[in-house]
């Protein structure tokens, strides 16, 4: 138990570290630094040259999205809002970074959506930017200088025109603006799953000891699931709850129908129900504790705190 108990710290401080690699990362250019001439080639076929946009225009705002970004649909609404109104000086280049969008894609994206302002790839000249999420928009300045860069959308219109505002102003002195960073939840997430897989594992362990099992074997996919159905139900419905679990997962990798990832995902939980019922009653549990052995979020510290607590093994008399 003790080496389990130094290996959820070990994950929990890698975890952390991971954490706070994260949010240091650079991104390859910073307020205040003169930005390299780029051309993007866009979706009606023709170009962009940064050198040339600010020829007429006293603003430029690089925006550099994925197709598939919740966040990055929700605010181009917004700017194409304030685009209409200051498009006279100002101009949004809103380029894909993610490697398996395409031309086609893009472009039928713009359409989808009535964006108005040039879109299509970044390409070679932006490969040196790294950047640490989606969306995230540089503010060009009339020199050519990064004046301001967004991490992460702008939850409102009204925001977004402020700091348009900010560059276009008469007043505007060339001092750049801090990078912003809107709050990502990505790396409590990874905590959370990760704190919430060791709390599974150790659960496991204690209730395949107590049944008389390896502990090790929760250490095992699959073989950990076919364990703890055994000792309540039956092995094998275990093996082929984690079976459409993992195939579900997977289904678009696969080419397979979003129908099929439905049923499997919901096999997997159907299965997962009187399972979890009767390992409640194995451990001389009740209703209430089978409930909460099936929610997600839940399931895993129920396992922890039924596998740490005094419960003992009770074989069920029928198991099938």
């Amino acid at each position: 138990m003790k080496k389990l108990i130094c290996m959820v710290m070990a994950v929990l401080l890698l975890a952390s570290l991971s954490a706070a690699a994260f949010a240091d990362s650079g991104i390859g250019v910073e307020p205040g630094q003169h930005m390299a001439d780029f051309t993007v080639s866009l979706t009606d076929g023709s170009t962009a040259t940064l050198s040339e946009l600010l020829k007429e225009k006293d603003l430029v705002v690089l925006n550099i999205f994925a197709s598939w970004c919740g966040p990055c649909e929700n605010e181009f609404p917004e700017m194409e809002k304030v685009y209409q109104a200051n498009k006279d000086r100002m101009e949004i280049v809103a380029v894909s970074g993610y490697e398996d969008d395409t031309m086609e894609i893009i472009s039928d994206y713009k359409a989808s959506h009535n964006l108005s302002f040039p879109m299509g790839l970044a390409g070679d000249d932006l490969s040196y930017l790294s950047v640490p999420g989606y969306p995230t928009t540089f503010f060009i300045d009339k020199s050519g200088n990064v004046g301001f860069i967004k991490i992460g959308s702008f939850p409102s219109a009204e925001e977004f025109e402020g700091k348009v505002k900010t560059f276009l102003a008469a007043d505007y002195d060339g001092k750049p603006l801090k990078t912003e960073q809107a709050v990502s939840i990505l790396p409590y997430i990874l905590l959370f799953l990760a704190l919430g897989g060791l709390l599974l594992v150790i659960g496991r362990w204690c209730l395949l000891k107590k049944a008389g099992r390896p502990g090790w074997y929760s250490l095992i996919p699959i073989l950990s699931s076919y364990q703890e159905y055994d000792i309540c139900w039956n092995g094998w419905l275990g093996v082929a709850a984690d079976l459409c679990l993992l195939v579900a997962l997977f289904t678009n990798n696969l080419g397979l129908s979003p129908v099929i990832h439905h049923v499997l995902m919901a096999a997997s939980v159907i299965l997962g129900i009187p399972q979890s019922f009767k390992l409640a009653k194995a451990f001389g549990q009740g209703k209430l504790v089978g409930v909460l052995l099936m929610l997600p979020g839940l399931k895993e510290i129920t396992r922890f705190v039924l596998g740490v607590s005094k419960a003992k093994y009770q074989p069920l008399a029928s198991r099938v």
